[in-house]
Protein backbone atom coordinates (compact mmCIF):
# COMPACT_ATOMS: atom_id res chain seq x y z
CA UNK A 1 0.00 0.00 0.00
CA UNK A 2 2.83 2.43 0.78
CA UNK A 3 3.73 5.16 -1.70
CA UNK A 4 7.24 5.28 -3.13
CA UNK A 5 9.48 8.31 -2.76
CA UNK A 6 8.92 9.17 -6.44
CA UNK A 7 5.16 9.07 -5.90
CA UNK A 8 5.49 11.37 -2.88
CA UNK A 9 7.42 13.90 -4.97
CA UNK A 10 4.94 13.65 -7.84
CA UNK A 11 1.97 14.19 -5.48
CA UNK A 12 3.59 17.35 -4.10
CA UNK A 13 4.33 18.77 -7.54
CA UNK A 14 0.92 17.78 -8.91
CA UNK A 15 -0.80 19.66 -6.09
CA UNK A 16 1.38 22.73 -6.71
CA UNK A 17 0.78 22.82 -10.46
CA UNK A 18 -2.80 21.53 -10.47
CA UNK A 19 -1.90 18.70 -12.86
CA UNK A 20 -2.19 14.91 -12.90
CA UNK A 21 0.35 12.97 -10.88
CA UNK A 22 1.57 11.07 -13.96
CA UNK A 23 2.33 14.39 -15.65
CA UNK A 24 4.09 15.65 -12.52
CA UNK A 25 6.20 12.49 -12.35
CA UNK A 26 7.34 13.05 -15.94
CA UNK A 27 8.27 16.67 -15.23
CA UNK A 28 10.54 15.58 -12.39
CA UNK A 29 12.53 13.31 -14.68
CA UNK A 30 15.22 15.85 -15.49
CA UNK A 31 18.96 15.91 -14.88
CA UNK A 32 21.09 18.54 -13.15
CA UNK A 33 24.85 18.94 -13.54
CA UNK A 34 26.78 20.33 -10.55
CA UNK A 35 30.07 22.02 -11.49
CA UNK A 36 32.60 22.94 -8.80
CA UNK A 37 36.29 22.77 -7.93
CA UNK A 38 36.78 19.63 -5.80
CA UNK A 39 39.98 21.16 -4.39
CA UNK A 40 37.93 24.01 -2.89
CA UNK A 41 36.71 22.52 0.42
CA UNK A 42 33.65 24.75 0.82
CA UNK A 43 32.52 24.26 -2.79
CA UNK A 44 33.07 20.52 -2.51
CA UNK A 45 30.89 20.36 0.61
CA UNK A 46 28.13 22.48 -0.93
CA UNK A 47 28.22 20.44 -4.14
CA UNK A 48 28.00 17.17 -2.21
CA UNK A 49 25.00 18.44 -0.22
CA UNK A 50 23.25 19.67 -3.38
CA UNK A 51 23.73 16.34 -5.15
CA UNK A 52 22.35 14.40 -2.17
CA UNK A 53 19.32 16.67 -1.92
CA UNK A 54 18.44 16.68 -5.59
CA UNK A 55 18.87 12.95 -6.02
CA UNK A 56 15.98 12.51 -3.57
CA UNK A 57 13.78 14.70 -5.79
CA UNK A 58 14.66 14.42 -9.50
CA UNK A 59 15.99 11.84 -11.95
CA UNK A 60 19.70 12.62 -11.54
CA UNK A 61 22.10 15.20 -10.12
CA UNK A 62 25.89 14.92 -10.25
CA UNK A 63 29.11 15.77 -12.02
CA UNK A 64 28.65 16.57 -15.70
CA UNK A 65 29.14 13.85 -18.29
CA UNK A 66 27.95 13.51 -21.88
CA UNK A 67 24.29 13.43 -20.91
CA UNK A 68 21.68 16.04 -21.67
CA UNK A 69 21.06 18.29 -18.65
CA UNK A 70 18.13 20.61 -17.99
CA UNK A 71 20.09 22.74 -15.53
CA UNK A 72 23.72 23.28 -14.63
CA UNK A 73 24.61 24.52 -11.16
CA UNK A 74 27.94 26.35 -11.15
CA UNK A 75 29.64 26.95 -7.79
CA UNK A 76 32.26 29.67 -7.89
CA UNK A 77 34.09 31.26 -10.86
CA UNK A 78 33.78 28.49 -13.44
CA UNK A 79 32.70 28.43 -17.07
CA UNK A 80 29.78 26.17 -17.95
CA UNK A 81 30.74 22.54 -18.51
CA UNK A 82 27.52 21.52 -20.29
CA UNK A 83 25.11 22.82 -22.91
CA UNK A 84 22.24 22.93 -20.39
CA UNK A 85 19.69 25.62 -21.38
CA UNK A 86 19.38 26.83 -17.76
CA UNK A 87 22.08 27.73 -15.27
CA UNK A 88 22.17 28.53 -11.56
CA UNK A 89 25.27 30.31 -10.27
CA UNK A 90 26.19 30.29 -6.59
CA UNK A 91 29.03 31.81 -4.63
CA UNK A 92 30.28 34.75 -2.65
CA UNK A 93 29.35 38.37 -3.34
CA UNK A 94 30.81 40.64 -0.70
CA UNK A 95 29.92 39.28 2.74
CA UNK A 96 26.89 37.33 1.50
CA UNK A 97 26.43 34.00 -0.24
CA UNK A 98 24.37 34.53 -3.38
CA UNK A 99 22.40 32.29 -5.75
CA UNK A 100 21.75 33.96 -9.09
CA UNK A 101 21.29 33.28 -12.79
CA UNK A 102 23.34 36.13 -14.22
CA UNK A 103 26.91 34.80 -14.16
CA UNK A 104 29.79 33.26 -12.18
CA UNK A 105 30.47 34.35 -8.61
CA UNK A 106 33.45 34.09 -6.30
CA UNK A 107 34.12 30.90 -4.32
CA UNK A 108 32.38 30.62 -0.97
CA UNK A 109 34.31 32.22 1.89
CA UNK A 110 36.54 29.39 3.19
CA UNK A 111 35.83 30.54 6.76
CA UNK A 112 32.08 29.91 6.40
CA UNK A 113 31.06 27.49 9.18
CA UNK A 114 30.08 24.09 7.67
CA UNK A 115 26.48 24.14 9.01
CA UNK A 116 25.77 27.23 6.91
CA UNK A 117 26.84 25.35 3.78
CA UNK A 118 23.91 22.96 4.30
CA UNK A 119 21.55 25.95 4.31
CA UNK A 120 23.17 27.27 1.11
CA UNK A 121 22.78 23.87 -0.56
CA UNK A 122 19.04 23.77 0.20
CA UNK A 123 18.47 27.14 -1.46
CA UNK A 124 20.59 26.11 -4.47
CA UNK A 125 18.59 22.88 -4.89
CA UNK A 126 15.33 24.84 -4.73
CA UNK A 127 16.58 27.32 -7.34
CA UNK A 128 17.57 24.49 -9.70
CA UNK A 129 14.15 22.83 -9.43
CA UNK A 130 12.32 26.12 -9.96
CA UNK A 131 14.42 26.99 -13.04
CA UNK A 132 14.06 23.50 -14.54
CA UNK A 133 10.27 23.48 -14.19
CA UNK A 134 10.01 26.89 -15.84
CA UNK A 135 7.14 29.40 -15.86
CA UNK A 136 4.58 26.74 -14.91
CA UNK A 137 6.08 26.57 -11.43
CA UNK A 138 3.86 28.80 -9.26
CA UNK A 139 6.61 30.13 -6.97
CA UNK A 140 8.74 32.35 -9.19
CA UNK A 141 11.67 34.51 -8.15
CA UNK A 142 13.64 36.65 -10.60
CA UNK A 143 15.75 38.22 -7.85
CA UNK A 144 18.90 36.55 -6.52
CA UNK A 145 18.68 34.62 -3.27
CA UNK A 146 20.95 36.43 -0.83
CA UNK A 147 22.20 34.77 2.36
CA UNK A 148 23.96 37.39 4.54
CA UNK A 149 25.25 35.00 7.20
CA UNK A 150 26.07 37.66 9.80
CA UNK A 151 22.63 39.24 9.52
CA UNK A 152 20.90 35.86 9.67
CA UNK A 153 22.80 34.27 12.54
CA UNK A 154 24.55 37.12 14.33
CA UNK A 155 28.02 38.66 14.08
CA UNK A 156 29.79 35.93 16.04
CA UNK A 157 29.62 33.05 13.59
CA UNK A 158 32.74 31.59 15.15
CA UNK A 159 30.40 30.17 17.84
CA UNK A 160 29.30 27.61 15.24
CA UNK A 161 32.82 26.21 15.14
CA UNK A 162 33.13 25.76 18.91
CA UNK A 163 32.56 22.40 20.68
CA UNK A 164 28.85 21.95 21.39
CA UNK A 165 27.82 20.27 24.64
CA UNK A 166 24.10 19.48 24.38
CA UNK A 167 23.88 17.90 27.84
CA UNK A 168 20.83 15.64 27.76
CA UNK A 169 18.50 16.51 24.91
CA UNK A 170 15.44 14.80 23.44
CA UNK A 171 14.56 14.86 19.75
CA UNK A 172 10.87 14.14 19.10
CA UNK A 173 10.51 12.79 15.57
CA UNK A 174 12.99 10.88 13.40
CA UNK A 175 11.38 11.80 10.10
CA UNK A 176 12.18 14.42 7.48
CA UNK A 177 12.86 17.52 9.62
CA UNK A 178 14.54 15.36 12.26
CA UNK A 179 16.86 14.04 9.54
CA UNK A 180 17.68 17.58 8.46
CA UNK A 181 18.50 18.41 12.09
CA UNK A 182 20.79 15.36 12.50
CA UNK A 183 22.33 15.85 9.03
CA UNK A 184 23.32 19.42 9.96
CA UNK A 185 24.30 18.57 13.53
CA UNK A 186 26.97 16.31 11.97
CA UNK A 187 28.79 19.55 11.06
CA UNK A 188 29.35 20.34 14.76
CA UNK A 189 31.76 18.92 17.32
CA UNK A 190 29.00 17.57 19.59
CA UNK A 191 29.17 15.99 23.03
CA UNK A 192 26.41 14.90 25.41
CA UNK A 193 23.45 12.56 25.03
CA UNK A 194 20.69 12.77 22.44
CA UNK A 195 17.56 10.66 22.88
CA UNK A 196 15.63 10.19 19.62
CA UNK A 197 11.96 9.29 20.14
CA UNK A 198 9.71 8.07 17.33
CA UNK A 199 7.23 5.15 17.38
CA UNK A 200 7.06 4.74 13.59
CA UNK A 201 8.96 2.63 11.06
CA UNK A 202 10.80 3.58 7.88
CA UNK A 203 8.52 3.51 4.82
CA UNK A 204 9.34 3.88 1.10
CA UNK A 205 7.65 7.26 0.85
CA UNK A 206 9.91 8.75 3.49
CA UNK A 207 13.05 8.07 1.46
CA UNK A 208 12.44 11.14 -0.70
CA UNK A 209 13.41 13.44 2.19
CA UNK A 210 15.23 11.37 4.84
CA UNK A 211 18.80 11.72 3.59
CA UNK A 212 20.34 9.22 6.01
CA UNK A 213 17.97 6.37 5.11
CA UNK A 214 17.98 4.13 2.03
CA UNK A 215 16.07 1.07 0.86
CA UNK A 216 18.00 -1.17 3.27
CA UNK A 217 16.36 0.66 6.18
CA UNK A 218 12.75 -0.03 5.17
CA UNK A 219 10.63 -1.62 7.87
CA UNK A 220 13.09 -0.78 10.67
CA UNK A 221 12.05 1.45 13.59
CA UNK A 222 12.92 5.02 12.65
CA UNK A 223 14.54 6.01 15.93
CA UNK A 224 16.74 2.93 16.25
CA UNK A 225 17.81 3.05 12.63
CA UNK A 226 18.58 6.78 12.67
CA UNK A 227 20.81 6.31 15.71
CA UNK A 228 22.62 3.46 13.95
CA UNK A 229 23.32 5.27 10.70
CA UNK A 230 24.21 8.57 12.39
CA UNK A 231 26.53 7.12 15.03
CA UNK A 232 29.74 7.18 12.92
CA UNK A 233 29.32 10.94 12.43
CA UNK A 234 29.18 11.61 16.19
CA UNK A 235 32.26 10.08 17.86
CA UNK A 236 31.64 11.96 21.13
CA UNK A 237 27.82 12.05 21.21
CA UNK A 238 25.78 9.28 22.80
CA UNK A 239 22.71 8.50 20.68
CA UNK A 240 19.89 6.69 22.46
CA UNK A 241 16.92 5.42 20.41
CA UNK A 242 13.43 5.34 21.88
CA UNK A 243 11.02 3.51 19.56
CA UNK A 244 8.05 5.16 21.25
CA UNK A 245 6.46 8.57 21.77
CA UNK A 246 8.13 11.25 23.88
CA UNK A 247 5.48 10.71 26.56
CA UNK A 248 6.42 7.03 26.80
CA UNK A 249 10.11 7.92 26.75
CA UNK A 250 9.68 10.36 29.61
CA UNK A 251 7.61 7.93 31.70
CA UNK A 252 10.29 5.27 31.29
CA UNK A 253 12.67 7.57 33.18
CA UNK A 254 10.34 7.83 36.18
CA UNK A 255 7.26 9.80 37.15
CA UNK A 256 9.29 12.82 38.28
CA UNK A 257 11.54 13.00 35.20
CA UNK A 258 11.54 16.27 33.26
CA UNK A 259 12.80 16.97 29.73
CA UNK A 260 15.19 19.88 30.02
CA UNK A 261 15.77 20.37 26.29
CA UNK A 262 13.34 19.27 23.58
CA UNK A 263 13.95 19.48 19.82
CA UNK A 264 10.62 19.16 17.99
CA UNK A 265 10.37 17.76 14.48
CA UNK A 266 7.06 15.89 14.55
CA UNK A 267 4.74 16.27 11.58
CA UNK A 268 1.35 17.37 12.90
CA UNK A 269 0.03 20.44 14.69
CA UNK A 270 -1.79 18.36 17.29
CA UNK A 271 1.38 16.40 18.07
CA UNK A 272 3.34 19.63 18.58
CA UNK A 273 0.72 21.01 20.94
CA UNK A 274 0.76 17.79 22.95
CA UNK A 275 4.54 18.01 23.37
CA UNK A 276 4.23 21.29 25.26
CA UNK A 277 2.19 19.37 27.85
CA UNK A 278 5.31 17.32 28.62
CA UNK A 279 6.54 20.50 30.41
CA UNK A 280 9.96 20.77 28.69
CA UNK A 281 12.32 23.44 29.95
CA UNK A 282 13.36 24.64 26.51
CA UNK A 283 11.78 23.96 23.12
CA UNK A 284 13.51 24.18 19.74
CA UNK A 285 10.92 23.62 17.00
CA UNK A 286 10.83 23.54 13.20
CA UNK A 287 8.08 22.49 10.80
CA UNK A 288 7.18 22.81 7.13
CA UNK A 289 4.00 24.06 5.48
CA UNK A 290 3.95 21.76 2.47
CA UNK A 291 6.67 22.77 0.00
CA UNK A 292 6.30 26.51 0.47
CA UNK A 293 7.64 27.54 3.89
CA UNK A 294 9.60 26.62 6.97
CA UNK A 295 8.37 27.67 10.42
CA UNK A 296 10.76 28.11 13.36
CA UNK A 297 9.71 28.53 17.00
CA UNK A 298 11.59 28.58 20.31
CA UNK A 299 10.55 28.92 23.93
CA UNK A 300 12.31 28.64 27.27
CA UNK A 301 10.31 28.24 30.48
CA UNK A 302 9.18 30.07 32.46
CA UNK A 303 8.09 32.67 29.93
CA UNK A 304 5.33 35.08 29.03
CA UNK A 305 6.07 34.43 25.34
CA UNK A 306 4.36 31.98 23.01
CA UNK A 307 4.53 28.22 23.58
CA UNK A 308 3.96 25.42 21.04
CA UNK A 309 0.23 25.52 21.68
CA UNK A 310 0.16 29.27 21.01
CA UNK A 311 2.02 28.83 17.72
CA UNK A 312 0.02 25.84 16.50
CA UNK A 313 -3.53 26.44 17.83
CA UNK A 314 -6.33 24.15 16.79
CA UNK A 315 -7.92 25.53 13.63
CA UNK A 316 -11.14 24.87 11.77
CA UNK A 317 -9.11 23.52 8.85
CA UNK A 318 -7.40 21.05 11.17
CA UNK A 319 -10.70 19.91 12.65
CA UNK A 320 -12.25 19.45 9.20
CA UNK A 321 -9.25 17.43 8.08
CA UNK A 322 -9.47 15.14 11.11
CA UNK A 323 -13.16 14.63 10.43
CA UNK A 324 -12.38 13.75 6.83
CA UNK A 325 -9.67 11.26 7.84
CA UNK A 326 -11.98 9.69 10.42
CA UNK A 327 -14.79 9.27 7.88
CA UNK A 328 -12.44 7.81 5.26
CA UNK A 329 -10.92 5.27 7.65
CA UNK A 330 -14.16 4.33 9.39
CA UNK A 331 -13.11 5.80 12.74
CA UNK A 332 -14.21 8.44 15.21
CA UNK A 333 -12.50 11.82 15.37
CA UNK A 334 -11.39 10.98 18.93
CA UNK A 335 -9.59 7.90 17.63
CA UNK A 336 -7.83 9.91 14.90
CA UNK A 337 -6.69 12.45 17.50
CA UNK A 338 -4.67 9.74 19.26
CA UNK A 339 -1.99 10.35 16.64
CA UNK A 340 -0.89 6.76 16.04
CA UNK A 341 -2.72 3.56 15.12
CA UNK A 342 -2.94 0.89 17.82
CA UNK A 343 -4.03 -2.72 17.35
CA UNK A 344 -7.73 -2.06 18.04
CA UNK A 345 -7.88 0.84 15.58
CA UNK A 346 -5.89 -1.13 12.99
CA UNK A 347 -8.53 -3.88 13.19
CA UNK A 348 -11.29 -1.32 12.52
CA UNK A 349 -9.46 0.06 9.48
CA UNK A 350 -8.91 -3.45 8.11
CA UNK A 351 -12.61 -4.18 8.54
CA UNK A 352 -13.29 -1.31 6.15
CA UNK A 353 -10.38 -2.17 3.84
CA UNK A 354 -10.03 -5.99 3.96
CA UNK A 355 -6.98 -6.08 1.70
CA UNK A 356 -4.93 -4.21 4.34
CA UNK A 357 -3.04 -6.05 7.08
CA UNK A 358 -3.32 -5.13 10.76
CA UNK A 359 0.40 -5.66 11.36
CA UNK A 360 1.23 -3.14 8.60
CA UNK A 361 -0.86 -0.42 10.25
CA UNK A 362 0.06 -0.60 13.94
CA UNK A 363 2.26 2.29 15.03
CA UNK A 364 1.70 4.36 11.89
CA UNK A 365 0.32 7.90 11.72
CA UNK A 366 -3.26 8.35 10.55
CA UNK A 367 -2.27 11.02 8.02
CA UNK A 368 0.27 8.66 6.44
CA UNK A 369 -2.23 5.85 5.96
CA UNK A 370 -4.89 8.28 4.72
CA UNK A 371 -2.45 9.80 2.21
CA UNK A 372 -1.44 6.39 0.91
CA UNK A 373 -5.04 5.25 0.46
CA UNK A 374 -5.65 8.44 -1.52
CA UNK A 375 -2.50 7.85 -3.56
CA UNK A 376 -3.47 4.36 -4.69
CA UNK A 377 -7.09 5.28 -5.37
CA UNK A 378 -8.66 3.40 -2.46
CA UNK A 379 -10.65 6.46 -1.46
CA UNK A 380 -13.25 7.25 -4.10
CA UNK A 381 -13.48 10.89 -3.05
CA UNK A 382 -11.03 12.97 -1.11
CA UNK A 383 -12.16 16.10 0.67
CA UNK A 384 -10.52 18.37 3.21
CA UNK A 385 -6.85 19.13 3.48
CA UNK A 386 -4.45 17.10 1.34
CA UNK A 387 -1.43 15.70 3.16
CA UNK A 388 1.67 16.39 1.07
CA UNK A 389 5.28 15.51 1.78
CA UNK A 390 7.70 18.37 1.06
CA UNK A 391 10.69 17.99 -1.24
CA UNK A 392 13.93 16.93 0.44
CA UNK A 393 15.53 20.39 0.37
CA UNK A 394 12.51 21.93 2.15
CA UNK A 395 12.63 19.47 5.06
CA UNK A 396 16.42 19.63 5.31
CA UNK A 397 16.31 23.44 5.27
CA UNK A 398 13.94 23.32 8.26
CA UNK A 399 16.25 20.91 10.06
CA UNK A 400 19.34 22.95 9.18
CA UNK A 401 17.91 26.20 10.54
CA UNK A 402 16.79 24.26 13.61
CA UNK A 403 20.25 22.78 14.26
CA UNK A 404 22.00 26.14 13.85
CA UNK A 405 19.60 27.99 16.14
CA UNK A 406 19.78 25.12 18.64
CA UNK A 407 23.57 25.48 18.76
CA UNK A 408 23.50 29.27 19.01
CA UNK A 409 20.91 29.29 21.78
CA UNK A 410 22.73 26.61 23.77
CA UNK A 411 25.97 28.57 23.58
CA UNK A 412 24.21 31.74 24.75
CA UNK A 413 21.15 31.26 26.97
CA UNK A 414 20.41 35.00 26.63
CA UNK A 415 20.01 34.72 22.84
CA UNK A 416 16.49 36.07 22.37
CA UNK A 417 16.69 37.51 18.85
CA UNK A 418 13.25 36.07 18.03
CA UNK A 419 10.94 33.22 18.95
CA UNK A 420 9.04 32.84 15.65
CA UNK A 421 10.11 33.09 12.02
CA UNK A 422 8.81 31.88 8.66
CA UNK A 423 11.24 31.47 5.75
CA UNK A 424 10.80 30.19 2.21
CA UNK A 425 13.24 27.90 0.37
CA UNK A 426 12.35 29.79 -2.83
CA UNK A 427 13.23 33.33 -1.74
CA UNK A 428 15.84 35.18 0.30
CA UNK A 429 15.20 34.87 4.05
CA UNK A 430 13.87 38.13 5.52
CA UNK A 431 15.17 38.87 9.04
CA UNK A 432 12.66 41.73 9.33
CA UNK A 433 9.88 39.11 9.46
CA UNK A 434 11.17 37.64 12.72
CA UNK A 435 8.80 38.04 15.63
CA UNK A 436 8.80 37.97 19.39
CA UNK A 437 5.36 36.52 19.92
CA UNK A 438 3.68 36.94 23.29
CA UNK A 439 1.68 34.07 24.71
CA UNK A 440 -1.95 33.75 23.66
CA UNK A 441 -4.23 34.37 26.64
CA UNK A 442 -6.67 31.85 25.11
CA UNK A 443 -3.99 29.16 24.67
CA UNK A 444 -5.16 25.70 25.74
CA UNK A 445 -1.85 25.21 27.57
CA UNK A 446 -0.22 28.38 28.87
CA UNK A 447 -3.56 30.18 29.10
CA UNK A 448 -4.10 28.19 32.31
CA UNK A 449 -2.67 30.18 35.30
CA UNK A 450 -2.04 27.01 37.31
CA UNK A 451 0.19 25.57 34.60
CA UNK A 452 2.20 28.79 34.43
CA UNK A 453 2.76 28.61 38.18
CA UNK A 454 3.89 24.98 37.87
CA UNK A 455 6.35 25.93 35.13
CA UNK A 456 7.80 28.71 37.26
CA UNK A 457 8.29 26.22 40.13
CA UNK A 458 9.93 23.66 37.82
CA UNK A 459 12.19 25.91 35.78
CA UNK A 460 12.90 28.99 37.88
CA UNK A 461 11.51 32.45 38.42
Amino acid sequence: MTLTSDQENAKALAALLGIAEDDAAQRLKFRVAVTFDPADEASHKIGTHVIRLLNRTIDYAGISDQSVFAVEIILGPHAPATSAPNRVYAGQRGSAFVIDGSGPLLPSDPLTPPPLLVVAACYIAAAAVRVALGPSFPIQNSAPVVLPWGELFGPHLERLALPLDIGETYLAGAGAVGHGFIYTLCCFDVTGTLYIADPKKVTPGGLNRCLLFNSDDLGHPKASRLCEVAKPSFPQLTLVPVDATLNEARKSRGTDFLVQRLVVSVDSRRARRSLQSELPGAVFDASTTGVSEVVLHFNRQPTELACLSCVYPESERERKHEENVAEALGLTVQEVRKGFIDSAIAAKICARYPDLRTADLIGRAFDTVYKELCGIGKLKSVGGQQVLAPFSFVSVLAGAYLAIEFALRLSDAKDTRFNYWRVSPWHSPVPALRQTRPRDSQCEFCGIPLLRRVLRQLWGS
